[in-house]
């Protein structure tokens, strides 16, 4: 290169150094601390008025120990926990490429959390049976010095955890209550519910518990007892007395029999049906009053009814396997119906072809024998005649003479043959 080229990269690059120079830096962000939760400090970086940053450093003593990534936005948190929380350390931010923020003391005080929330359930017994919906609702404490709720959370508490979501959290804006909707599967849904609020990620205290408990009865025994007479016994769990017990046919719904337990009793009896079907099923169930509630079983495992001779009548009907076996033997027996008579049809159509067959080669047999029995041949010889000393008295006479034949070669005619 030569020496006018390495003049004009060099003052291209001077140029380029002092136009970077030139360019302003953004002005410096603004570190405060904004609240103490628990042992932890939290600090805010926020940009100024009409400036921001994808990108937000914390700095300790001139060190980075944070970085947090953003969309443009104008301000970010960071929590200092354990050591970080000392008094002697210094911090500062910056977003971007920035100036520094000016230094900050983390300053530990006395931190109480937000006031805990109220909790009322429906229904208010707090008892279900499995597959019922409960409806909570979640409302925090009016206080217009502070911001409203950001997140409502329900949690269910088991013995030695703090707790654990039952429900997806309930983002709320401008608002102090929320409602939450389970639903029961089984007895692992009962227990104590609570629920809690978040503000600016601060969680409240947890509310006062609700106490749910799902009933779930233990599925009854259905059998049948001879003992004294034929009778169905359906015997419940003996933790729940005085129960009403229904008998039901499998596949209808209302019970064909209800009766009450006494007082000491957790089961019932039922007569075996004077007339019933063969092969009919039964099952039975049972329910108990907890106060306004009703707490419903289970249907039990079903148990067919043999047939009773004596008092009992059993009849016989046509069940769906049956209909079904009668109903393939129709098909099959249809089939096989239309196989032999197409075969019958074919054998028939075989033999009258065979017959007709016969019957056109003899009667064309017998037309090629009448044919050739009028065919024949004739043998015509014609011999030389002499007039000369007898003139046409010999050829009157009609004699012929033993004179040569005139022609030596036969003449075949057919029958009837006419001469000129």
């Amino acid at each position: 290169m030569s020496f006018c080229g390495y003049f004009l990269t060099a003052l291209i690059i001077l140029e380029q150094h002092f136009s970077a120079a030139e360019i302003s830096v953004p002005p410096a962000p603004t570190l405060i601390q904004t609240a103490v939760i628990g042992s932890s400090v939290e600090l805010i970086c926020q940009a100024p008025q009409g400036y921001g940053g994808v990108e937000f450093k914390l700095f300790k003593n001139r060190s980075l120990i944070q970085t947090v990534h953003l969309t443009e936005e104008q301000r970010a948190r960071f929590m200092l926990r354990g050591k970080d929380t000392e008094k002697e350390n210094l911090y500062c931010c910056q977003y971007g490429n920035s100036m520094f923020s000016s230094y900050v003391q983390p300053e530990l005080k006395d931190y109480s959390p937000p006031p805990s929330p109220h909790l009322m359930v429906k229904p208010s017994s707090g008892l279900v049976a499995p597959g019922e919906t409960l409806s909570f609702h979640c409302q925090a404490p009016p206080d217009h010095e502070k911001h409203p709720p950001e997140t409502f959370l329900l949690l269910q508490r088991a013995k030695a955890t703090p707790g654990s979501m039952v429900a997806p959290a309930k983002l709320v804006s401008q608002s102090l209550e929320a409602h939450f909707s389970v639903k029961t599967m089984g007895r692992e849904d009962s227990g104590e519910y609570v629920c809690l609020y978040q503000l600016k990620q601060v969680n409240s205290t947890a509310s006062q518990p609700v106490h749910i408990n799902v009933i779930e009865l233990p599925v009854p025994t259905l059998s049948l007892s001879r003992h004294e007479g034929e009778v169905l016994e359906c015997v419940g769990s003996p933790v729940y007395l005085n129960g009403f017990f229904s008998l039901f046919r499998v596949g209808v719904l209302s019970p064909e029999a209800t009766h009450l337990a006494s007082l000491t009793q957790h089961s019932a009896r039922f007569p075996v049906p004077t007339h019933y079907e063969h092969g009919a099923q039964y099952q039975c169930q049972y329910s108990v009053s907890l106060g306004n509630f009703w707490a419903y079983s289970k249907m039990s495992t079903p148990i067919t009814l043999p047939c009773i001779t004596g008092y009992h009548t059993c009849t016989q009907v046509s069940t769906g396997s049956t209909d079904l076996a009668l109903f393939a033997g129709s098909v099959s027996a249809g089939v096989l119906f239309i196989m032999v008579v197409s075969l019958l049809g074919f054998a028939v159509h075989r033999h009258i072809k065979n017959k007709s067959e016969g019957r056109r080669q003899r009667e064309q047999d017998k037309l090629w024998q009448n044919v050739h029995s009028r065919d024949h041949i004739v043998d015509l010889t014609l011999q030389r005649v002499d007039i000369g000393s007898e003139g046409f008295g010999g050829m009157l006479s009609g004699r012929p003479s033993d004179s040569e034949a005139i022609y030596d070669c036969p003449m075949t005619t057919f029958k009837n043959p006419t001469f000129y």
